[in-house]
């Protein structure tokens, strides 16, 4: 994994000042130059683009340079730092949406974003900057928490589902743990069935495990198929029965995992809204850890 350029969106707030610190480590562990940017959304608000024309464009690139001034003196301190340090600020109605165009136009390698961690109703209404790039982006995409408790990366999970994702995602994984030194768990969750999967077993069955005696060793001997064997350290662990992202979020909780990585397919709007709460955008949402989001190469080869 080759990563030279890292954009980094902030919006001032502590959950971007945290994801700023994380992609500073990224930057310094893989010689990256980082790109701050910020999405000027807030004239779109007060002005109507179509009536001020050439007024409208000369109000939205003196913003634009205050605000480039703002965020320059914001992080001032970082002047000295070792990492190179650009920055930009764009104006659009969406800042999703202009991040996205903005990764598209520009060579990145890789974002590194904060989010809220919204849950429930207020999720489903007013959505995620964070995760519409984690979907959309060209590029991984690592998501972190205002509570992000130590700048390291020493434990590295990565959910399988045995699915060619996984695999692409697996191999990744191997060249950051090689960079970063860090011990990979690899864990499988075997979905909890729906009661009308029982329906025809008798009655004292209540899981495919009690059907066949050997398939956690199976399982195990599958998710073992993922595993370089160039690299040595290495934890395989296959759940028997559960919800994929409440036990991927327990593991990563009980074993002290610095980060996740998973693939992500990258669903349209509509797909989205039906299978709102998919496993990675969940574990995206709840995580004790950052998460770093990639999309399928099927998904990429979509929009390309």
């Amino acid at each position: 994994m080759n990563i030279k350029n890292i954009l980094v969106p902030v919006d001032f707030s502590e959950y971007s000042n945290k994801a700023l610190e994380y992609a500073l480590l990224w930057g310094e562990t893989f010689g990256a130059t980082l790109t701050i940017l910020h999405v000027n959304t807030v004239l779109h608000e007060r002005y109507e683009k179509d009536k001020l024309k050439e007024e409208y464009r000369e109000i939205v690139e003196e913003e634009e340079r205050e605000l480039h001034l703002l965020l320059s003196e914001h992080f001032n301190e970082l002047a000295n730092h070792p990492v190179e340090i650009e920055y930009d600020v764009i104006s659009g109605r969406s800042a999703a949406n202009s991040i996205l165009e903005y990764l598209h136009a520009h060579p990145f390698d890789l974002v590194v974003m904060g989010t809220h961690g919204r849950t429930g109703l207020k999720h489903v209404l007013l959505g995620s900057v964070a995760e519409k790039v984690s979907r959309l982006s060209p590029v991984p995409v690592i998501t972190t928490h205002r509570e992000l408790h130590h700048l390291e990366v020493k434990n590295i999970l990565v959910p399988v589902d045995f699915s060619d994702y996984s695999k692409q995602v697996t191999r990744t994984s191997v060249e950051i743990a090689r960079l970063f030194e860090a011990h990979l768990h690899l864990l499988h969750v075997f979905e909890h069935p729906n009661a009308s999967q029982f329906m025809w077993m008798p009655e004292n069955v209540r899981s495919f495990f009690d059907l066949s005696s050997d398939l956690q060793q199976r399982l195990l001997k599958a998710l073992q198929k993922y595993q370089d064997p160039s690299y040595d350290r290495w934890t395989l662990r296959v759940i028997e029965e559960g919800h994929a992202y409440r036990e991927i979020i327990k593991y990563a909780e009980e074993n002290r995992i610095d980060l996740i990585i998973m693939a992500t397919r990258g669903f349209n709007k509509f797909e989205y809204f039906w299978m709102w709460g998919s496993t990675t955008e969940r574990v995206v949402r709840l995580a004790p850890c950052p998460v770093m989001s990639i999309r399928s190469r099927e998904a990429l080869e979509q929009v390309a």
